[in-house]
């Protein structure tokens, strides 16, 4: 089976989805943009035969089975529910939602239709993480404390690639999701209790006795509004369910860019700079170069096509990103 998508939203981020999902075997069918000759240039670009200036008109394409949603932030909810009520599977780029409410909402449709959600919080499919997280989970680093920063320019509507946009940014519900979302994803990989009690594990898609997603303690607090949009800077401390915290700091106006993880652990400390992890000691355990974040998309890419091949759970889905939304709606409320 050679799975059949169309994209919505020929911009930037959009033509690295198109390249990896191409690369990895995916029949690019149909591409949907209100701009009809930007839409129409990136078709050529990537040998997409039918263009559409609507979602839905692409949604309606014949014998498509998955979209990949690369608009501005708020039609991602929308745009991802009426994707499932068409019987598609969907790569959402993130954030899926901007409110808890519309991210539960496709999490519950996504479960009522049978259909895959898979969302890009791509830092879960770059090896240094990996390599994090597969430290946690075999017991070799007990984790106290995990620091992240992701520091950036962002003071006007220009986005990857320097291309300008018709719509703004949010620090908290764009990399906020981005960096929230990976903390609590390597934190969920420990034991809540290493006392020996044979507790499970509880896990950043694991759920409560209740049925509930585990919930971390929040103690967030945001900037001011800056020229009359969201605030450009963010900070915030989260506690999880095993005593172990989260510190994030966010920044749309830092002119020294960075994202960065500290992982501390009793007996050991790494750090990630970049796409360089080393030890406490300056021990390289990998150095992806500038590569990491790219190699994470196609690994992502890949990921959701064999999902939709094999009939199994992307890596990343929305039921999976709850957790670190609730975090992100708390946070924003304060």
């Amino acid at each position: 089976m050679t799975p059949r998508l169309g994209i919505v939203g020929p911009g930037a981020i959009a033509e690295r989805h198109a390249a990896a999902l191409a690369a990895a075997g995916a029949d690019l069918a149909a591409v949907a943009g209100p701009d009809h000759g930007q839409a129409a240039a990136f078709a050529a670009r990537f040998g997409i035969k039918q263009v559409y200036g609507t979602a839905r008109d692409l949604y309606a394409h014949p014998g498509l089975d998955a979209v990949v949603i690369a608009t501005p932030h708020a039609h991602h909810a929308a745009q991802t529910l009426a994707a499932l009520d068409a019987g598609l599977h969907v790569l959402c780029e993130i954030p899926l939602a901007l409110t808890l409410a519309d991210a539960e909402a496709v999490a519950e449709r996504a479960r009522a239709t049978g259909r895959l959600v898979a969302v890009a919080h791509t830092l879960r499919f770059c090896r240094p993480y990996l390599r994090v997280r597969e430290e946690i989970e075999r017991g070799a680093l007990s984790v106290t404390h995990v620091v992240a920063r992701t520091l950036m320019l962002r003071q006007d509507d220009t986005g990857m690639g320097g291309r300008p946009r018709d719509w703004t940014d949010d620090v908290l519900w764009h990399h906020g999701a981005h960096t929230v979302d990976a903390a609590l994803w390597l934190l969920g990989a420990q034991r809540a209790d290493e006392r020996g009690t044979g507790e499970e594990p509880w896990r950043a898609e694991a759920h409560g006795a209740r049925g509930e997603p585990w919930r971390a303690e929040v103690h967030g607090v945001s900037g001011e509004p800056w020229r009359g949009g969201p605030p450009m800077d963010a900070g915030a401390v989260l506690r999880t369910p095993g005593g172990a915290l989260a510190t994030i700091a966010l920044s749309y106006h830092s002119r020294l860019p960075a994202r960065e993880l500290t992982v501390i652990g009793e007996d050991r400390t790494l750090h990630l700079s970049g796409g360089l992890l080393r030890e406490h000691d300056g021990t390289v355990l990998l150095d992806c170069g500038d590569r990491m974040e790219a190699d994470g998309l196609a690994r992502q890419d890949a990921d959701f096509l064999e999902a939709i091949t094999l009939g199994r759970p992307p890596g990343c889905s929305a039921a999976d990103i709850l957790p670190a939304t609730r975090v992100l709606h708390e946070w924003g409320a304060r």
